[in-house]
């Protein structure tokens, strides 16, 4: 059997295994774990990490800082090389100072690893801060994360930049091999290490979450981190034993699983969390789930060096690889389109709402490309290298922008800097980027056109489409310099965010509109998990068709006015000023659904924060048939509820304000036993209608009033005013 097959065999099993033990935990031996892998983060190594700040969102920031330090220059290097593309003599000035330039692979090589490391810091600091939502409001140590970012870049750092200029100086016997074991070793084995204390730090945060509740983000962060340790681990082992298969798995693994887990990992926590609004569909997400981790992705394709048999299965791996990668996109479209106009004023969630259009879009063109260098034709030239890099650059790049605009503001605790920059800067990225990878393209086909001519005499001029392509590539560069000012006036704004890392948590149960009790897999964002149940709220159509709200006849007293049967809609209302209507309302709407006010609470905590905000309590009443209310309507009644004054509403102040309302309107003991003696008397007393005046029956409850009716054999049927009329004509 082929060794790429047992590998596969082995780590889809591990993938299997850590996804059930995350979803399901490990039973009693959680808390005794999450303790021993808290000592290893907080205490090794010694006095190292202590140097580091542990306060909330800390670790988070400094991988996006660092990460945007490493997309700087990345851009930089990107635009140089497609300048020297069209100018290969535009370096050469550098000359005098030890610069020797080739023909732009080795440029080429250090723009693609540093956008790497880039995308990692980025995407996995945005992930971090969706981990920490789902926990503690905090990562389990966000000292160790900020040591290890640290540490990830001086790895890299010397792994890309100083073993190069070590060895211009340094003659050693056998060099290439020497250098080659060194990068190796640092670039794989050390950033394991690495990635290993941070997975133990993503587990320990996840650990705390709610029982029963998971994340997608979460999740695919989890299964990104473990792949990568796999993948090079892999990597090792094959450039040791000099197995080709083994490498071009570790590279399936690294450079296709990786980057795409952690770009839907982010985009499941900043669209629907913009959108306000559950994932679309609990099939897709499934689909996106399980079969990306069971494909071959179809960017950065290497030529398989192996047998008839194993091409063809990377080929069908490949074609099945655009079912999860269009079943994530669409469905993170479509959950954006809930809110669109909220999505579009949000700088991260459109960035990552403009990464998921792209993508299916190089998703196609890398299937052809990379199905042409698995096969080993390579009849299309440098296409699949440049459908690469401007995947890379243009929907990697978007989401880079996605964790730096949505992510960093929730874990610095700051309102956004600049929102209408950073749009710009979104739409600067998807313009450069899509526009400058369709010129280069247009100039690979024109490449291919000629050398497909036969013609000896013809050469292919691509100089110009390379101008073209490094000039709309500058707005890709003006995007990341944009990015950056908005991330550092961020991080030094005074403008405190109202919402600052909030728990994005699941819960068990989430109201909906009518319709019947069913089991959803995901609902994102502010929302909840994979075995969320969602309770419809009942109504009652009377025979006209028209809804009514129902409300308990405890809750009945002199001060109610009803409409006409005839109207429309049957409509209670509390002649009271202020927010009692709408409270009564509520109290009889968990009365009718069987609802504590617990269990309300949590249904309505959409984040889990602890605390209910505007937002939140608007679509609880309009959910609950309550009404649709503006917001400069709710403000008297969320200070009515508001006992603190801090502008959210927490559990116990939910649960006063309803109690106080309940016992507002509660009917007194007579009310309740209209059969005692001072009850009787007071109904003998008010049988004889000649003895009731309208002011009098006024001040009756409806209750009484129809005990009157009875007892003069008058309809007992319509409001208190057709009441109080038929008793007065009896």
């Amino acid at each position: 059997m082929e060794p790429v097959f047992i590998a596969s065999g082995i780590l889809l099993v591990v993938l299997v295994i850590v996804s059930y033990y995350v979803t399901n935990g490990i039973g009693t031996m959680g808390a005794p774990m999450r303790q021993f892998a808290l000592f290893l983060m907080n205490k090794a190594p010694v006095g190292l990490v202590d140097l580091f700040k542990d306060e909330p969102g800390s670790g988070s920031r400094t991988w996006m800082k660092y990460g945007t330090g490493w997309f700087l220059l990345a851009v930089i290097c990107g635009f140089i090389g497609i300048w020297h593309k069209y100018d290969p003599t535009a370096l050469d000035s550098l000359a005098s100072i030890g610069w020797s330039y080739d023909d732009g692979s080795a440029l080429a090589d250090f723009t693609n690893s540093v956008m790497g490391i880039a995308f990692t810091y980025l995407l996995v600091g945005g992930c971090l801060v969706a981990v920490s939502r789902v926990g503690e409001k905090r990562l389990a140590s966000e000292a160790n994360a900020s040591m290890v970012a640290v540490l990830y870049t001086a790895s890299m750092s010397f792994s890309l930049i100083l073993i190069p200029i070590i060895f211009r100086f340094v003659d050693l016997t056998d060099e290439q091999s020497i250098r080659d074991l060194i990068t190796l070793m640092t670039t794989y084995v050390v950033s394991s290490l690495l990635f290993i204390a941070l997975l133990m730090n993503v587990l320990a945060t996840y650990s705390t979450r709610g029982e029963g509740t998971s994340s997608v983000t979460a999740w695919f962060l989890i299964m990104a981190i473990v792949a990568r340790l796999i993948g090079s681990l892999y990597h090792v082992l094959g450039e040791v034993t000099d197995n080709t298969q083994m490498v071009w798995l570790s590279e399936r693994v690294l450079d296709g699983w990786v980057p795409l887990a952690l770009m839907f990992a982010l985009a499941y926590h900043v669209i629907p969390h913009s959108a306000k609004a559950p994932v679309w569909s609990a099939s897709l997400l499934n689909a996106n789930m399980v079969l990306l981790f069971v494909t071959v992705p179809p960017f950065f394709m290497t030529e398989a060096n192996a047998g008839e048999l194993l091409q063809n299965v990377g080929a069908l791996l490949l074609t099945f690889s655009m079912l999860p990668i269009f079943a994530g996109s669409i469905n993170l479209l479509v959950t954006a389109s809930a809110n669109s106009g909220n999505v579009l004023k949000n700088p991260g969630s459109l960035a990552a709402t403009l990464a998921m259009f792209l993508l299916p879009i190089f998703a196609v063109g890398g299937y052809f490309t990379g199905m042409d260098t698995l096969t080993g034709t390579d009849k299309m030239l440098t296409m699949s290298t440049t459908i690469d890099d401007g995947f890379m650059f243009t929907v990697g790049g978007l989401m880079m922008l996605s964790a730096i605009f949505s992510s960093y503001p929730l874990a610095a605790g700051k309102k956004l800097a600049d929102s209408s920059r950073g749009s710009m800067a979104a739409w600067f990225m998807m313009f450069g980027g899509l526009a400058a990878t369709i010129t280069m393209l247009i100039g690979d086909f024109t490449e291919k056109a000629v050398i497909d001519s036969g013609i000896e005499d013809v050469v292919a001029s691509t100089s110009g489409f390379y101008l073209t392509a490094a000039a709309l590539f500058y707005l890709v560069a003006i995007a990341v310099v944009l990015s950056t000012l908005v991330l550092i006036r961020t991080g030094t704004s005074p403008q405190k965010l109202t919402e600052v890392a909030s728990a994005e948590s699941d819960v068990e149960t989430y109201t909906l509109v009518e319709g019947t009790t069913t089991t959803i897999q995901q609902l994102i964002g502010r929302g909840v998990g994979v075995n969320t149940t969602l309770v419809v709220g009942d109504t009652v159509d009377d025979e006209g068709g028209s809804t009514v709200i129902a409300v308990s006849a405890s809750l009945y007293n002199d001060e109610v006015t009803e409409f006409p049967e005839e109207a429309t809609e049957d409509v209670v209302e509390v002649d009271d000023k202020g927010p009692d209507k709408q409270l009564v309302m509520l109290v009889d709407y968990l009365k009718k659904t069987n609802q504590s006010v617990f269990e309300f609470f949590k249904s309505i905590d959409l984040d889990d924060s602890g605390n209910i905000d505007g937002f939140e309590f608007q679509q609880a009443l309009k959910t609950s048939d309550v009404g649709d209310y503006p917001p400069w309507e709710l403000d008297g009644l969320l200070s009515a509820i508001d006992l603190d004054n801090d502008g959210k509403i927490n559990l116990p102040e939910l649960d006063i304000a309803l109690a106080q309302i309940a016992a507002k309107y509660a009917p007194s003991e007579q009310d309740e036993s209209p059969e005692e003696a001072p009850h009787e008397e007071a109904d003998s007393k008010d049988t004889d209608a000649a003895s009731h005046t309208e002011a009098s029956l006024a001040k009756l409850k409806k209750a009484e009033l129809i005990e009157i009716a009875k007892d003069l054999g008058v309809s007992t049927s319509g409001t208190k005013s057709d009441l109080t009329s038929a008793i007065l004509n009896a």
